[in-house]
């Protein structure tokens, strides 16, 4: 496989010093945009600070010029190895104070905008970018988006990136909990009796069952789901979105009404999470949820309805 940092060296020695290809900029709630494209971000650099998710050695062979190095994998939990509790989950929101010391330990605080940069080469690390935008909203902190691209479409766009580190002098943040944004099994199961539409965003072997995320879950889907492949909702499984318009026939296309109330899973809450912003944040749809908990964490509790429409056989 070819890491990031190599990847992105070939793009900045072949990155063409021309204007930006058109990228849509979408307005999410007030005056932050949800999604912003190079051209914006160069515009308001002085404005905002960049939090890159790449590991630490990635980001210091590349990065945005002053951003701020959090990996991904800070901002889920981590279950002890060999863990067989399941109500002790891998890859969940960390305790909101933890979060907010460490937002603050890195110079992040109440009133910055954050424009988050994922590596960019495909859908999966947009779905990382989500994830943190996600956590971000949980946390109570609405000036925050998503760079359309990442550093693949920075590199692209003819930008310089830099090496080494970054810092910035610490300041306090302050965590204001949005408990609604985050319900548990008990809260989705309310959520669907009250209507709203499950949204599988796994690969459509998992949504039938025929793959599981893990041996201790049971195979299958949430009853009621309709599947969208969460790479679907970028243009052709890359690390950009589709427009509006072309993911709002996609989810009308997939038996997902565009407005109603949503509850997004797959796994553990990560590809979930792109889709989940597309409808949140793309679309304005904010009674769209994303389940945390999600398959990791339903599939392990036999006291939950699973549906499986392909049930094989390997022992026959």
């Amino acid at each position: 496989m070819i890491r990031p940092w190599i990847l992105l060296a070939a793009l900045v020695l072949a990155a063409p010093l021309a204007a930006d290809a058109a990228v849509p900029v979408v307005a999410a709630t007030g005056e932050v945009p949800a999604l912003v494209d190079v051209a914006w971000l160069e515009t308001h650099r002085k404005d905002v600070v960049v939090v890159d998710l790449q590991a630490p050695k990635a980001f210091e062979s590349f990065h945005i010029p002053g951003s701020v190095n959090l990996p991904y994998a800070v901002w889920r939990t981590h279950a002890p190895k060999g863990n067989k509790d399941p109500s002790v989950l891998e890859s969940m929101l960390p305790p909101p104070a933890r979060l907010a010391a460490m937002l603050g330990a890195a110079g992040i605080g109440d009133d910055d905008h954050v424009v988050i940069a994922a590596t960019g080469q495909g859908a999966g690390d947009l779905a990382s970018a989500a994830r943190v935008y996600w956590t971000f909203k949980v946390l109570g902190h609405d000036a925050v988006s998503v760079l359309d691209g990442g550093l693949v479409g920075y590199a692209k766009a003819g930008r310089r990136l830099v090496q080494g580190t970054e810092r910035r002098a610490p300041t306090l943040f302050k965590a204001k909990l949005r408990p609604d944004m985050v319900p548990d099994a008990a809260g989705v199961q309310t959520l669907i009796a009250a209507g709203a539409q499950p949204v599988d965003a796994r690969s459509e072997g998992e949504f039938v069952g025929i793959y599981t995320g893990d041996n201790d879950e049971r195979p299958g889907t949430i009853p009621g789901a309709r599947n969208l492949p969460y790479d679907w909702v970028t243009a052709d499984g890359s690390g950009r979105m589709r427009s509006p318009g072309a993911l709002r026939e996609l989810f009308t296309a997939r038996g997902i009404d565009p407005e109603g109330t949503q509850v997004h899973f797959c796994h553990s809450g990560s590809r979930a999470a792109l889709t989940w912003f597309a409808s949140y944040a793309v679309l304005g749809n904010h009674d769209a949820k994303l389940y945390d908990g999600s398959m990791m964490e339903w599939a392990q509790r036999k006291d939950l309805p699973i549906a499986t429409e392909i049930e094989l056989c390997d022992a026959c």
